[in-house]
């Protein structure tokens, strides 16, 4: 317990030096947004990947879509990337434990087809974008967040060309209930360019852009929602709160912790994306704060989620 309370003052006194060098936004610079809120931010829980899934996460797959659905999640997250034909399906990243089938291509030469013929951890089966658009005008009542895995302008001109052409043909309405995760201004100009999405969200886990630049932008696009991994809330302390006063809605990535949630909760963070594989009622927060605080339960929680968040920006900010 001694150990935990020092490492928990060391990363708190590491924290204020990195807020020092960040920088903060300062509460007189922040004015009123004039953007509203539509019904798809009123959530507070997110499937991040479609959702967790018999003990697994990051599957993108047919059976978190249906479980999580289910479970009453109609805010979900799926990762998009390009076959070597162009086009798009549903995967996190091109690591051999997904599909170990197609660890030899390393995603440089896998084809549609081949993708939906693996089988995802050997047992969940695959999406393809014409998936997901079937499952939309099935399960009309969920709004769909986007990750777009694009790594240069080009790339994401190519997959949001493909993704606006594609629902246009399906059902034109979808492109109402698709939220594009936006993670510069650049793209926002590139993925704005090609379709005029109503309802976006700027994700930073992709940016070192400074907190005050964060809210300008968001400001100057009257944008209402942002995802940004745990380790922002601590090292831009009132990003947050500058962002609530705007009226915008802060997501953060990605939670499985009951007690990380309520002490991001109390930062004044309105949601998050998790792998928890509860009902969103189980999970949801209540606004009050608990009678009784599991002291020794933050600190536990908490080292883990910031060990955590440290191998992820080790690895490039992996979300």
């Amino acid at each position: 317990m001694k150990k935990s309370i020092v490492l928990l003052l060391l990363i708190v006194i590491t924290s204020g030096l990195i807020w020092c060098s960040w920088g903060l936004v300062w509460s007189e610079q922040e004015q009123p947004s004039t953007a509203g809120t539509s019904g798809w931010e009123e959530n507070r829980l997110i499937a991040h990947a479609l959702g967790g899934v018999n003990g697994a996460s990051s599957t993108n797959s047919y059976e978190a879509f249906i479980t999580n659905y289910n479970r009453g999640y109609r805010l979900l997250e799926v990762d998009l990337v390009q076959t070597t034909d162009g086009e798009l399906v549903a995967r996190h990243d091109w690591s051999h434990k997904l599909q170990p089938d197609l660890a030899a291509h390393r995603g440089r030469n896998v084809t549609k087809l081949q993708f939906a013929n693996s089988l995802i951890m050997g047992r969940f089966h695959p999406l393809t974008l014409p998936d997901i658009l079937q499952l939309m005008q099935k399960y009309r009542d969920f709004d769909l967040i986007v990750d777009s895995k694009a790594g240069s302008t080009e790339q994401i001109q190519q997959q949001f060309t493909y993704l606006v052409n594609e629902v246009r043909r399906t059902d034109p309405a979808l492109l109402n209930r698709i939220i594009p995760e936006i993670f510069s201004p650049e793209m926002y100009d590139t993925v704005m360019g090609i379709y005029p999405f109503p309802n976006k969200m700027y994700s930073l886990y992709k940016s070192g852009a400074s907190a005050e630049s964060i809210v300008e932008f968001v400001r100057d696009k009257h944008l209402t929602s942002v995802a940004m991994p745990v380790y922002r809330v601590f090292i831009n302390p009132n990003l947050v709160p500058a962002l609530n006063k705007l009226g915008v809605k802060s997501f953060v990535h990605t939670v499985n912790s009951r007690p990380v949630m309520q002490l991001l909760h109390s930062f004044g963070v309105h949601g998050f994306y998790t792998d928890q594989e509860e009902s969103p009622e189980e999970l949801i927060l209540a606004d009050a704060p608990p009678d009784r605080v599991d002291f020794p339960g933050y600190i536990s929680s908490g080292l883990a989620s910031i060990s955590n968040i440290l191998m992820k920006v080790r690895n490039n900010g992996y979300k």
